[in-house]
This record gives C-alpha cells, structure tokens and sequence, in this order.
C-alpha cells in the first residue's frame, strides 16, 4: 500500500465512527427558543420605533449644526452594524434549525438537496426556483429559504434608512437683561449728594431736554412711561417688559399766603408762598415781560417731591371748575402790564407699575397696560408734599436763605428709589429756555396747551384739568429718560467728573436699573428622524420572517431522545457521512453518466430520511 494508503488506513484506525462526542452541536432545544426570542423581539423593536415615531420622541434628540457630520455617521454607522449582525445571528440560527428540519424529513432526496442549496444564499434560492421547472421537487422548502433570505436583504436596506438627521428652527427661552428707571448711589448725607452733586449734572443734562420731550423715537420713553429696555440679543417676536408710567395730579392751594413785593433789582414782582410756619417756601417771579396773561408758570420750589405751579388763565375740571383761590395784586401796577392775578396748584407725581410689550430686536414699544392717560379729573385741595427739601430756609428774622447744610430735613421714600420720588428737585433744574424767562418744561407745557400760539384766535379761553396732567407726565417721563441716558457736554466717566472750563468738577450720575426679561431665541439645529416608510417596511419585513421561522423553530418538539443524530450542515464532509450511513442509496440511485445538474436531480427522485 502506498505512504497515502498507509496513512488513510491510520487515521481510520486512530479514529473509529463511534470515537466519543467532540465538538457537539448546539441542542435543538437552545436553538429553537433563541430563534422564538429573536424573531418576535425584531418584531417588538419595530412596534417600538412606530410608537416612538407616532408620539415624535425621536425629535427629542438634539444635535449642534457643528456635529451634524459627525453624529449622521454614528448613527447610520450604529444602526447598519446592529442590524447586520442581528440579521445574521438570524440567518444563523434558523438555517442550522432549517437543516436540521430538511434532513429530517421524508421527502425525495432531490427536495432534499433543493431546500439545502437554497439555504446557501438568496442567489442560489433564485436558481433553485428556477430548477423546479424541469425537475418539480421542492416548491415549498425552496420558495421559504428565498422569502427568508429575501426578507433578510431588505432588512439591511430598511434598517439604515431608519433614522437620519433633519434640520429644524427651535425656539428657546433666553433671559436677557435690561435697563430701565435712572437711580442714584445715595451716601449718608442725601441732601448735601443733591446740592453738590445733583446740581451739577442735572442742569447739564437737562440742557438735550427741548430735543427729547414728546419724542416718539427714544427707545425707553413713550408718552408718560419708561419701558425697560432689552440688551442686544437674538431673539424674535414680542417680548413683555416691566414699565413705569408717572401719573401726575393736581391739586389747588388751598392756605397759600401771597405777599406781592416789589423786586429790588427788576421790574418783577415775587409772589411767596409760605405753606406752613417755618417751612420751605415756593416763589416766582411775575414780569410784564414774562409771558403775558394766559400762561402755566413752574415756580421755584423748595420741595423735593413737589411741583407748584403759578396759571393766570382759567384751568377748568371735569365739573366746569377754575381751582382754588385767586390771589389779587394789591398794587395799582396799571399800564405797566403787570399780571393782575394768578392762582397756584402744586402737583405730586405717583409711578404706576405697567407691562410693556416691545419688539425684541429694534425694542420698539408695541402696547402698554394699564394706560395712565386721564380724560377726567376734578378739583381738589393739594395735599402738600410729604418730603421738604432745604432749597430755602426761613430764618428767625423772616428772610429767605439758601440751604444750610447743618439743617436736618425729614427724608421720605414711597417707591424705594429716591430718584424717581425727588422728582420736584430736578424739575428745578430745567433749563432757561428762548422764551424770555419761561424754562425748557414751562414752553412745552404751554405750547402742548396751545397758550404760545402767535395766533391770538386759535388761543384756547381756558385749559382742561386733565390736559394738564397729561402733559405734566409726559414732561416729567422725559426728564428722567434725559437724566439717565444723556450725559452732559465734558463728562468724564472715568472719574464722575464734568469739565467746566479747565477744571474738573466731582458730580456722580444716575445709573439705570437693570432688570430682566425672557426673550424667545431661534435657532436652526439639527434632531434625529424616525423614516415611518423604513419603519413600516422593516415591521412586515419582521413579521413576516417570525412566521416563516416558525415551523423550523418549533420543529425540535418532534424529537423524542436526546441521542438523535443532529447534523448542522450540508456540505461535501457532511455528504459523504451521510452517503456512508445509507449504504442502501447505492442500490436505489441509478448511475448518471452524465452528472448535470437536471440529470442528479432526476436521479434524486428517491424518497428518504436521511436522519
């Protein structure tokens, strides 16, 4: 015998058939329950992802602009390999139970050999249903292996295509800071902050007041009320902001003691009011070259959170009332011009808490609520201010002085920002105006009223109440916007100092309050998307694999004795095994000369278990 025969015949000896069990295929048992568990759990995935995608849950997940590349490779790149290796654990697992099925069965040993070749690839599925033309075997066994395999392929088509990657404009909200009212860094000695710093600034701030009161276009003032106004930001649409409207009321003077006194220097006359014994008085000056008869006249006031006010033509209210009393010159001052009477009002100012809605990007004031705009008002005595300022002292032989520092005055706050509720000391620093003596406020007073027309018939006889008023919170809206937001000619910041001349004078500003608002900011971003056509298909596609599964899983119940024979697979080794454990096939196959594919099926027709 040859070295090949000598070695043949060694290894038959060294390894008999019956040699002990190595490497024992999987139990059918195991097989079959995992492929129980995969198939219905590819379904449950699918039903997951249609849920999901009814609800919109995938939308949830956010990604940058930035990362969009990156994050549509990931994930294409994690479903593709989830999916190829579920599909192939599959396909593994039902073709070993398919086998096993196949070589169980009583069927021809053409069938037989058709459901095993099928199983070797969709391509060989296809040429096997082919062959069932000439030679009809395996319909059944061969059309299951193509739909399974087929159901597999479009798996790893739908699987990729389940998610990707959409952009979209999200909103979200943006806190965003804002300026509003001015305030002041008060010290321990407020009254001496004001006369030594106050009077410094003020003055000169107030000087761009003729430019700004009325104005429709400074962005914070509207009529009588400063909105917050929003720092720059990205967000879109309306935003709502806090506000502050100053709703000013009149009242007459009901115990005002006049004392027309010739004026030393001018050809004037000074009209003093002493509210009460020892307080600070209120004056003004009254010139035949002042303003005529029919004018609204602020007087100098030594109050800080009250404005008086000298009319010498009639103020009706709501009931057809002219005010108070009216104070008669005693003197024959005829042919000089001299105003014959007047009649005094002081006024308080109150700020009333409102809600804006302005553009988030040009701040432009859209509405504002409640409205603070009277159309009534009536009569009533003034109350007198709650807050005395030292801007004159009586002293014990009746003369009016300026302020003495050492004097201690009642300091009093209704809103919590002196600021805004001294408003009557930086009314008086409105600045001298081209009207002879009338201020900056006093012309715009009379010209809103119509009382400095050149026009004598289109003067109006008398003035409403709540005209008045209206245009008195205008004034004062615009003055604390001036104040805040324009710093005098030779400011330096740097060190709270203004120029005059070639000397540096210390002053402090005002500061705006800053606030908060919530703006809606877009953006475009980018969120996972569930596709519902690869969803939709990969749930047939799962479905219809369970079912065709199912008699190859289940199969395992037909075997009674675990010492059955399990043979995985049909290839050339397992071939022969199976040839030499039926020696029988011999004798019922005939002899092909010719070993085509048709002849070896024709041949085949030969009904056997193989197992």
């Amino acid at each position: 015998m040859t070295e090949d025969g000598a070695t043949t015949a060694m290894l038959d000896e060294e390894a008999p058939m019956n040699s002990p069990k190595t490497g024992h295929p999987m139990p059918r048992k195991a097989l079959g329950l995992l492929s129980l568990i995969l198939h219905p759990t590819l379904v449950v995935i699918h039903l997951a992802l249609l849920f999901i995608w009814m609800r919109g849950l995938e939308h949830r997940l956010i990604f940058s602009l930035k990362t969009q590349r990156i994050a549509a490779f990931l994930i294409t790149a994690i479903a593709t390999t989830f999916g190829t290796i579920y599909s192939a654990l599959l396909v593994f697992v039902t073709q070993i139970l398919s086998v096993r099925r196949n070589l169980r069965m009583n069927q021809t040993l053409t069938a037989t050999h058709d459901t095993a070749a099928a199983w070797a690839g969709i391509g060989s599925a296809v040429s096997q249903i082919w062959s069932q033309k000439a030679v009809t075997a395996s319909i059944s066994g061969v059309l299951s292996a193509f739909l399974y395999l087929g159901n597999i392929l479009v798996l790893h088509i739908t699987t990729p295509a389940l998610f990707s990657l959409e952009t979209f404009n999200s909103s979200r909200p943006v806190h965003v800071t804002t300026q509003g009212l001015p305030a002041y860094n008060w010290s321990a000695d407020v009254l001496g902050d004001i006369r030594n710093s106050q009077s410094i600034y003020a003055p000169q701030s107030l000087y761009f007041l003729p430019s700004i009161v009325g104005s429709t276009t400074m962005l914070g003032l509207h009529g009588g009320t400063l909105y917050d106004v929003l720092e720059s930001n990205a967000g879109i649409g309306n935003v709502t902001v806090n506000a502050t409207g100053f709703n000013v009321t009149c009242g007459f003077v009901p115990d005002a003691v006049p004392r027309i006194e010739k004026a030393e220097f001018s050809p004037a006359w000074e009209v003093q009011w002493d509210g009460s014994p020892g307080s600070p008085a209120a004056f003004a000056s009254i010139s035949p070259d002042d303003t005529g008869n029919d004018t609204v006249v602020a007087m100098q006031m030594g109050f800080l959170d009250s404005v008086f006010f000298y009319y010498t033509i009639p103020i009706i209210d709501s009931n057809g009332d002219n005010g108070g009393p009216s104070y008669q010159n005693p003197y024959n001052m005829t042919g000089i011009g001299i105003t014959p009477s007047i009649r005094i009002l002081g006024c308080s100012q109150s700020p009333v808490t409102q809600t804006a809605v302005v553009d988030a990007q040009s701040n432009k004031l859209l509405t504002v609520e409640p409205a603070i705009r009277k159309t009534t008002s009536a009569w009533l005595p003034y109350k007198g201010p709650a807050t005395t300022s030292p801007g004159l002292q009586k002293t014990a032989g009746g003369a009016w002085l300026p302020y003495n520092p050492a004097t201690t005055y009642p300091i009093n706050s209704t809103t919590g920002n002196l600021y805004i509720d001294f408003w009557g000391e930086w009314y008086g620093y409105m600045p001298p105006s081209y009207q002879k003596m009338l201020s900056a406020g006093d012309v715009f007073l009379n010209q809103n009223l119509n009382l400095l027309s050149s026009d004598a018939n289109s003067k109006p006889r008398n003035v409403t109440l709540h005209e008045l008023e209206n245009s008195l919170s205008i004034l004062v809206a615009s003055m604390f916007w001036t104040l805040g937001h324009i710093q005098p000619a030779g400011w330096n910041a740097s060190n709270n100092s203004l120029v005059t001349g070639t000397t540096d004078v210390a002053s402090n500003a005002p500061f705006l309050l800053q606030g908060g608002a919530t703006v809606i900011e877009y953006l475009t971003q980018v969120r996972l998307d569930l596709s519902i056509i690869a969803v939709g298909a990969g749930l047939a596609v799962s479905t219809a694999l369970m079912f065709l599964a199912l008699p190859s899983s289940l199969f395992h119940r037909e075997a009674k004795r675990e010492k059955d024979v399990l043979i995985d697979g049909t290839g050339i080794l397992h071939a022969i095994w199976l040839y030499r454990n039926h020696p029988d096939l011999e004798t019922h196959l005939e002899q092909v000369e010719h070993p085509t594919d048709e002849n070896l099926r024709k041949a085949g027709i030969v009904r056997i278990r193989l197992v």
